[in-house]
């Protein structure tokens, strides 16, 4: 096997990745693609080998420089899954169809992930993936991932919090840092978290001008955060926003976090920025990145970039953190919540669908591009069963108590037998039997003839030839 200098030696030249300011080698490991996303590409070579491995790399390389890197990350992982499952030294229709029959229903998804870096491996030209290959992949139906089971479920450790929980994550921060257990900028964090809904990846690239205010035509005050958006595969860093009203009193939180972070950067810079470099400031800086910077030019270079910013997973961390310190209980299991941006965000869209909201306001208010995921607040949600069944309660009573009775052999035991005013007729005006009730037969609908045959006599072939 070739060695990694030897590998380094064939593709020398630097690649850009999507995200400005990274840079990657085709055979050196590991790639970094931005702030987030790190990957080692060592497994690969351990399996395919020659042009195959070129090929690949090659491939891979061309989702790294146009594509999102949290995307070129999932490839890479499904991509890394089939070779170890299968062995594989290469792709052809063998290796596919026993990966296939390797997968369940909920993990058949990874193949379609799989099917796209090979279609897209083939249409760049390069060896490895044959015509055959494309024809057994395309001919496929394969099932997408399942969406929104922890919603569904309601699961206690990675579904959406009740009311009572988000109130007390929320009262929780607010205590730890009022006892000094968190800073201003956790709370911060936490707050525009749990206030949001938005993704960890979109709080952690916000910067202070991102928070603004001011008044209406009415002379009334609004307060805007603008978020950037995420999850765009071929958006590019802080490219696009989508703005979001939040509450005075989370702007005053974030004000404050603003003012400090100029203060701290500034501090650890040993000199002052102007007015404009603030402003691009991250409003949630990795001060360790900004305690090698030496000039103001190199400050700028760098806004530029992710770089200045800290990574998502801190948010995470932040998040976990803040429930030990302030001791945040779940109130369905009596223990610590495991906690993270993903849950609120579960919240924030179960809590939507809640009040009435359809698909598209809940996409809306998550941020997302289509209505896909957000069905799934809208469907499975109790309360709104609750509210069906009030809906449909009265129409499906006539129904229920047709299954309660008893039969009866002949219309002299039936209730009400004797009674000329329970007489039921066809609609040529027949008599055919007795209601054993005093209500609904009276409605003069033949299916509500039919239900009372739990306590009537009643000639059921000349009803059907009727009907």
């Amino acid at each position: 096997m070739l060695t990694n200098n030897l590998l380094s030696a064939l593709a020398p030249e630097l690649i850009p990745a999507k995200a400005k300011g990274y840079f990657f080698r085709l055979y050196d490991s590991p790639w970094i693609l931005d702030k987030n996303v790190t990957f080692n590409i060592t497994t690969i070579p351990n399996y395919l080998s020659g042009r195959t491995l070129d090929s690949c790399l090659r491939t891979l390389a061309f989702y790294a420089s146009n594509l999102s890197a949290g995307y070129t990350m999932s490839l890479l992982m499904r991509f890394q899954h089939m070779l170890r499952e299968t062995d594989a030294r290469e792709i052809n229709e063998t290796i596919l169809i026993n990966y296939r029959s390797m997968l369940t229903p909920e993990t058949e998804w990874y193949l379609g992930t799989i099917r796209s870096f090979l279609r897209r491996w083939f249409k760049l030209g390069y060896p490895g993936v044959s015509k055959d290959v494309m024809r057994l992949l395309d001919g496929w139906v394969l099932k997408g991932s399942r969406k929104g089971d922890a919603v569904k479920r309601m699961d206690p450790n990675e579904g959406p919090l009740t009311d009572n929980e988000l109130q007390a994550f929320n009262e929780g921060a607010v205590r730890a840092y009022e006892g000094n257990l968190i800073s201003l900028t956790e709370l911060a964090m936490a707050l525009t978290i749990t206030h949001t809904g938005r993704r960890s990846i979109q709080i952690s690239q916000l910067r202070v001008g991102d928070i603004r205010c001011g008044k209406n035509e009415k002379g009334e005050p609004f307060y805007v955060l603008s978020v950037p958006r995420a999850k765009q595969r071929y958006g590019s860093f802080r490219a696009s926003f989508k703005p979001f009203a939040m509450t005075q009193e989370l702007w005053a939180i974030l004000s404050a976090q603003a003012r400090n972070t100029i203060a701290l950067v500034e501090n650890r810079l040993g000199f002052e920025l102007q007015e404009s470099d603030q402003q691009q400031l991250p409003l949630f800086p990795d001060l360790d990145v900004i305690a090698t910077i030496q000039s103001p030019y190199e400050v700028r270079q760098l806004l530029t970039t992710d770089k200045l910013h800290i990574a998502s997973v801190e948010i995470t961390e932040t998040l976990q953190y803040i429930v030990e310190a302030a001791d945040i209980r779940s109130e369905r299991s009596g223990d610590q919540f495991s906690i993270n941006a993903r849950r609120f965000r579960y919240t924030t869209g179960t809590r939507a669908a809640r009040e009435g909201f359809g698909e598209l306001v809940i996409a809306e208010l998550l941020d997302h591009s289509d209505t896909q995921s957000a069905g799934i607040y809208v469907k499975n949600i109790p309360e709104h069963v609750k509210k069906l069944d009030e809906a449909v309660g009265f129409q499906l009573a006539p129904y229920a108590q047709a299954f309660v009775g008893v039969l009866v052999d002949s219309e002299r035991d039936a209730r009400r037998g004797d009674d000329p005013s329970s007489r039921i007729r066809t609609e040529i005006g027949q008599g055919v039997g007795s209601c054993g009730e005093h209500g609904f037969c009276g409605q003069g609908e033949i299916v509500n003839i039919l239900l009372k045959i739990k306590n009537s006599f009643l000639p059921t072939k000349q009803i059907l030839i009727g009907l």
